[in-house]
This record gives structure tokens, sequence and C-alpha cells, in this order.
């Protein structure tokens, strides 16, 4: 008997050695006859490309995986009125759950009150290729008729072994489920998980089997977050080429993309420069592991690259900041200390720094004083970007000032004027003793200590 179960345990020791574990296609730098590696990438997106390119909201599918708890209906509806007053008109707002029945009676939920109350948003859903899903889709797409859904299987080689499947199977159920879809009367975006790991060979099959399907748009993965930016540009281009070859070049193309690697920016410029129709992002870049594509960040260099060719904006940017941060607040995420839009983006206490803004607001002063408005303004706004890419006004937000060991009288003065103070009466027994607080700390003041400093210096003596 001993015998026996050690030649089994030999018999699977061989297996395993034989075993041959497929590779993942490296978009970066593989060589493929099929997808040359390209020798240039541009550097950026044309104002025409960024213009073009639409943003499909995922913070209430793929953002909220990225968070402890999933929240109320009544907050998810308040986010997508704000996302709507933004202007962005897509959003991702489930995938099929299962037997998981709260999530699905909240899902359904908030269709229904979206159709009711925010038709502006045109919502999706996730679904896998099974009837169960197909099934559920239904039920969604009788909740809101304007439900579009994302068909998706996953297609790396990686995927594929643990899961059993083969290039075949995968097309199979494509092609079945897509139809399906379609044949009630849902339009189809065709999507691939771990689409930046698949050969340009399995890709060109995969679209080709999706578009005939019926699928309106095909979108693009990067799940792990590995590809870089020449990568995405190649991707990017080789499936736009494939749809012009197949006669579809009306079918839209979507980019997915992930922070694993800091590249999620990157690639989304570059998806765009391709020829990318939507990019899917979350605010405050939040989602499962390092997170997904930053709202935030893709709306200020988009909105940038099209200001400097003088298109109009898109975009209700004031209200950029209040949509984040509400976001944040909604799934419990603080804002990061740094960062874009961080907590400390026009924050400064820097003597070298504020020097040259309180310097630029002394000149829009004396502009004011000789009633030229329109070089006061501009000297405004140069005072609050002299030293910042984002003038907070522009994005919802205020200059912060704090007085720090880094700070000099020029610091203590911006941040008496940023609380409504008049620089010119702030005396110079008040400069130095909060200067000499926060050199004795060793560390920034807090709000309350640099009043506590102020008060300090007007108190009479001896009082």
């Amino acid at each position: 008997m001993q015998k026996e179960k050690a030649n089994s345990a030999d018999a699977a020791r061989t297996d395993m050695n034989s075993f041959d574990v497929p590779t993942n296609f490296n978009w970066n730098n593989e060589e493929s006859p099929l997808a040359p590696l390209p020798q240039n990438i541009p550097g950026e997106p044309l104002a025409s490309q960024a213009a073009g390119t639409e943003l499909v909201s995922e913070c209430l599918r793929d953002g909220l995986q990225g968070t402890a708890s999933y929240p109320s209906v009544d907050k998810m509806l308040q986010y997508l009125s704000l996302l709507s007053d933004f202007g962005i008109t897509y959003a991702c707002v489930g995938i099929y759950p299962g037997e998981a029945g709260t999530l699905n009676a909240k899902m359904k939920e908030l269709l229904a009150r979206m159709r009711d109350e925010v038709p502006s948003i045109v919502p999706s859903v996730l679904s896998m290729c099974t009837e169960e899903s197909l099934k559920w889709t239904i039920e969604c797409k009788e909740i809101h008729p304007g439900l579009v859904s994302l068909v998706f299987m996953g297609t790396a080689p990686s995927r594929r072994l643990v899961q059993g499947w083969d290039l075949s199977f995968i097309q199979d159920k494509l092609d079945t489920f897509i139809r399906k879809t379609v044949d009630v009367g849902i339009p189809v975006i065709a999507g691939t998980e771990h689409t930046s790991q698949t050969s340009p060979e399995d890709v060109r099959a995969i679209v080709r089997t999706q578009v005939e399907a019926g699928a309106h748009s095909v979108a693009m993965a990067d799940t792990i977050g590995t590809i870089r930016p020449l990568g995405t540009y190649r991707l990017v281009r080789f499936v736009r080429q494939e749809l012009e070859a197949l006669g579809m070049p009306d079918v839209k193309l979507e980019w997915h993309g992930h922070r694993d690697m800091g590249n999620a920016l990157g690639n989304a410029m570059m998806a765009t420069a391709a020829g990318i129709d939507r990019i899917h992002v979350v605010s405050r870049g939040v989602g499962e592991r390092s997170g997904n594509a930053s709202l935030e960040e893709i709306v200020l260099n988009l909105a940038a690259i099209e200001a400097e060719a003088g298109l109009p904006p898109r975009w209700e940017m004031r209200e950029l900041l209040p949509l984040i941060s509400f976001y944040g607040d909604m799934v419990d995420v603080p804002a990061p200390e740094h960062g874009v839009l961080g907590q400390r983006y026009s924050h400064t206490s820097s003597g070298i720094h504020t020097d040259a803004i309180l310097k630029a607001h002394g000149l829009a002063d004396k502009a004011r004083g000789a009633k030229d408005f329109v070089l006061e303004d501009k000297l405004r706004e140069m005072a609050s970007t002299v030293y910042s890419a984002v003038n907070p006004e522009t994005v919802g937000g205020t200059t912060s000032v704090g007085v720090s060991p880094w700070s000099g009288q020029s610091t203590v003065k911006l941040a008496y004027m940023s609380s409504g103070g008049d620089p010119q009466k702030l005396s110079s027994e008040a400069i130095e003793n909060a200067l000499a607080r926060a050199n004795e700390l060793g560390r920034e003041l807090t709000a309350e200590e640099l009043e506590a400093s102020y008060a300090e210096a007007s108190a009479p003596h001896g009082a």
C-alpha cells in the first residue's frame, strides 16, 4: 500500500515537472510581426483628440471594490447628480453580484432612482458570459430602459490556465452572450479582462468575435496595471487598425486602467493619442489594490490641453474639488496629504514661495488703485499660480497658507491675508511672535496657535 502511494506521488511530481506554464504577452517590449513595436510615440494627445475623449465614471462599480463598505443609495444618487452637474454622462454602477441579496437590491434600487432622478446619466453594468448574469442584466434593463451592458471575459494566458479555458471557448462564450444581450435590446460594450497581457493574435481574434456578434464598443483593460505608455499606445493603435480592417471604424474604443505601477495617467494620455473614445475613471483613483485611473488627474490634463488650444471647457471645473471630496467622504477614503488635489495641493509655508505670492498680490493692488481691473485680474491669477500648477479658484478650492520653521515675514502676512485680515495692519511684533513660536515648536503652527500668536502680540503689555 505504501509503495502504491509513493508511486502515485512520483507520478504527480512528474506531471507537475512537465507542466508548461503559459507566458502572458508583454505589450511594452515583446516583439510581434502582427503588431510591431512603435519606433516613436506622441508626447501627448492633440487637442482635437483630447476634446473627443469622453469619460466613464467607474466610481460606483470598480471604485467600490476597493472600499470597506457599500454606500447608501441616497449617497450614491447625490454623487451621480454631482457627476451630471460636472459634465460626465456615463457611469458604470454595478456588476452581476451572484446570490448577494443586499448588493443586488441596492444596485436595482439605484437604477430605479437613476431613471427617475438623474436621467442625464447613462448607466452600464458588467455582465459575465453566463445565463445567470444575462438574466440579471435583463432585470436591470427592465428597471432602467437606458441600460448598457459590458459583457466580458478574462483572456490572458495566465487567466485561461487557472480557469481551464482555451481561446475557442472564450470566443464561443463572448459570441453567444453578446448576441443574446443585443437580441433582447441591450447595447453591448464588449470587454476583455487582462487585455494588456493578451497576445496580438488573440486580441485580433477576440475583437473580431466581439464586433461581429454586435458589440458597438470594445473595452480594453489593463486589469493589473502592468502596461506602460508605449505599450498602451501600441495596443490601442493595433485594435483601432483591426476595426478599420474589418470595415468597422465607427465601433467605439474604451480604456480601463489601474495604478499599480503609477502609469494610469500616462497610459490614459497615450490611449487618447492612439484613438481611444472613452476612458474609465474613479474619483481620487480609488479602487482595488493601488486603485483606478484618477478622474481628477485625467480631467486636469485633458482640460489643460483643450484650453491651450482655445477650445471651450467641457466640464464645470469649479465643481471638481467638491465632486471628488464628496466621493472620498462617501466611501470613507480620506484625501491624501499630497498628490493631485490632495489636502495640501494649494498649501504652502515656504518663505521663498510666499514672498513671490505676496508681491504678486501687491502688484494687483496697485493695478486696482489705477483702476486697471483687467490687469488686476491677471495679476491675481498669477498670484495663485506663481507657485502652483492649479489655481484653487478654478477647481472650487481656496489658497491655504501656514507658518512653519520654513517661513518668513511674507508667510505670516500672507497667512493673515488668507484668513481675511489686512497684512498692512499686522504689527512687526505679531509677525516675529508667530515665527518665533513656529521655530520653537519645530513644526507648522495650527490655525489656533497662529491666531493665538497674533492675539498675544496685540494684547496690552502687563495685562
